[in-house]
């Protein structure tokens, strides 16, 4: 059958007043879904959406999408039509509402500014980087967004000492999510794991699990708005990979042992700093096998694989830069082959 052809959108059927229209990119999707928010928020309350203490969750989550339109409008050409309040593209008559410092540098959607102020900086400093597979979040995202404003879900003051998997978060007027949970050990007598944060500017981070506690205890704005279920998240998709390593330290305690564990990420992310990290015992490492993982989170998947192999397993501690020990896990005195057999064994 012929290709059908779209007469309306020739540009030789025009007329001069016309201009061709321009094609919907998955950003400017994403950006006129956003507006229409926004837009409906200022017809109900005759101003824009502010972030500052005392404005309620769902409009400072709106002022933060705002801010992340006006910065980021000069990609955004085709946005003009569905700005019916000017509140993107109208010059010098609105100014930015975003008090915030995490949240006011004018980067575009997809950049936020690392850090707020000077601070000490540990052995391994946390990636803020776009998500790549955003795709995957955001249908959660809008749930929850969708909850709050319906009053379905109540944002709760934050009073705890650990996030656990699956839990949302309004940080600095941003919807944040714990999407992996990992590596969990104690730090300064207090629980402490790496984790995978979603924000829904379409960036992630691998901050500490302290750390974010921090900046939740800091903002005191900062809401816990629950734990969704992720199970259909995962069902038939690509959740990560499980490796197995072997140590390239010169310890001798080291010689012979494989390390197995999973990240939500690749794997060469996940070792990229191994000689900064107590985990791969502050030395490189050799990648024996990589294994793609489905149907599972990250978290679970590591723990069925580990109590397969918990016979195996081997207790390190190791001693850093600074002269501090630190417990290593996750190794194992095993060959490939019988780690491969496990690795079946737990995810069948």
């Amino acid at each position: 059958m012929p290709e059908a052809i779209d007469y309306f959108n020739d540009d030789l059927l025009l007329t001069p007043d016309e201009k061709p229209k321009a094609a919907r990119t998955p950003l400017l999707d994403r950006a006129v879904e956003v507006i229409e928010r926004i837009n409906i928020f200022v017809e109900e309350n005759g101003t824009e959406p502010i972030s500052e203490p005392g404005r309620g969750v769902r409009e400072r989550m709106l002022a933060n999408e705002l801010s992340g339109l006006r910065a980021s409008k000069a990609d955004l050409e085709g946005l003009v039509s569905y700005d019916r309040h000017s509140l993107v593209f109208e010059k010098g008559s609105l100014a930015d509402p975003l008090d915030d410092p995490l949240l006011s540098d004018g980067l575009g959607i997809f950049e936020v500014r690392e850090e707020l102020k000077p601070m000490a900086r540990p052995d391994f400093v946390a990636d803020r980087r776009a998500c790549a597979d955003f795709e995957r979040f955001e249908p959660l995202m809008e749930r929850i967004r969708k909850a709050v404003e319906e009053g379905a879900r109540k944002p709760q003051a934050f009073r705890q000492e650990r996030v656990e998997l699956g839990e949302f978060f309004v940080l600095k007027g941003q919807l944040v999510y714990i999407a992996d949970l990992r590596d969990e050990h104690r730090r300064n007598g207090k629980p402490d794991a790496r984790l995978r944060v979603i924000f829904d500017n379409g960036t992630e981070s691998n901050l500490l699990m302290s750390s974010l506690v921090r900046r939740l205890y800091e903002d005191k704005d900062a809401r816990r708005i629950g734990t969704m279920d992720v199970g259909p998240l995962f069902e038939g998709a690509r959740t990560g990979f499980v490796y197995v390593l072997r140590s390239r330290s010169d310890k001798p305690e080291a010689r012979g042992l494989l390390k197995v564990g999973t990240t939500s990420g690749t794997v060469e992310d996940r070792i990229a700093r191994a000689e900064t990290q107590s985990t791969f015992l502050f030395a490189p490492v050799e990648i024996l096998e990589t294994y793609e993982l489905k149907g599972h989170s990250a978290k679970e998947a590591e723990q069925r694989i580990h109590r397969a192999l918990r016979s195996y397993h081997v207790a390190l501690r190791v001693t850093g830069p600074d002269g501090r020990t630190f417990s290593a896990t996750e190794w194992f005195k095993a060959t490939p082959g019988l780690v491969e057999e496990a690795i079946d064994l737990a995810l069948k």
